[in-house]
């Protein structure tokens, strides 16, 4: 349970192109842990039929020259040279179980499809700020499953209203996957046909989802906040026409409380 809940946290934050703890983040820069619990409303995997409500804890330790050690980010570096930011980690993908196991793992609608093991992944990533507008590029590269394959995902961030104790705003990405991600996550190979009774499905790479939200944050004071995001995930291309697809356009809902020293 606890990489689904990992993974369903970056995919609700990918709205803003932040983590929880930098919405925290203190005027001056230091050391930093950042602690939380939420809940989430998801899919039970990209293109369900059924979604569930997931329980959402997170750490996150970040230090002065750059390094963090986060649950939700994984282990790495960040740094900004001008308006550029850069950041490199090590992360985790839960990958995905062919039956549900319990309440908060796996999904029926997958029986015959096999395991996706998880694996090792590194996650680069590069921003740029326009104005008070937010661009990324990051990329995922299974390590410890290269036939896995990658994807990279192009992103957007703008504030919409600020004030001392309320932030708003809208996030936007786009995700796109290499043929050996597409074909993992939304292909069905003859063998998983015969296992499954789904069409065999050979897909393409290209772009497999967009996703758009709005989030909030609401500063309680110093140390406490709430964060917010209700967003919308839509498959696109080969993914939505794969068998595995049940539902193309997905509601997906955050709210966390944070504390951050």
């Amino acid at each position: 349970m606890r990489h689904a809940i990992t993974i369903t946290l970056l995919s609700l934050c990918a709205f803003s192109g932040k983590s929880f703890a930098e919405d925290a983040k203190p005027a001056t820069p230091g050391d930093s842990f950042t602690a939380g619990i939420g809940l989430a409303y998801v899919p039970e995997y990209a293109g369900a039929d059924k979604s569930r409500v997931l329980p959402l804890p997170f750490l996150e330790k970040t230090y002065a020259n750059g390094v963090f050690l986060s649950t939700q980010r994984g282990i790495g570096y960040q740094t900004e040279v001008g308006d550029v930011k850069f950041s490199g980690a090590l992360g985790y993908d839960g990958g995905r179980k062919d039956r549900k196991e319990n309440y908060f793992s796996g999904s029926d609608a997958l029986k015959g499809m096999g395991k996706i093991e998880g694996a090792a992944q590194a996650v680069l990533s590069v921003g740029y700020q326009v104005g008070k507008v937010g661009l990324s590029l990051t990329t995922k590269q299974n390590l410890g499953h290269r036939e896995y394959g990658a994807t990279y995902t192009l992103g957007l961030e703008a504030p919409l209203y600020t004030s001392a104790s309320d932030q708003i705003g809208f996030g936007a990405s786009a995700e796109y996957g290499d043929r050996k991600h597409v074909q993992t996550y939304f292909g069905v190979t003859a063998r998983q046909s015969a296992a499954s009774g789904y069409r065999a499905y050979t897909p393409k790479a290209g772009f497999e989802n967009v996703t758009a939200g709005v989030n909030w944050t609401h500063i309680i004071d110093s140390n406490w906040a709430v964060r917010s995001v209700l967003g919308v995930s839509h498959l696109t291309g080969d993914a939505a026409d794969s068998p595995l697809t049940k539902r193309k356009t997905t509601p997906m809902v955050l709210t966390a409380l944070v504390y951050r020293f």
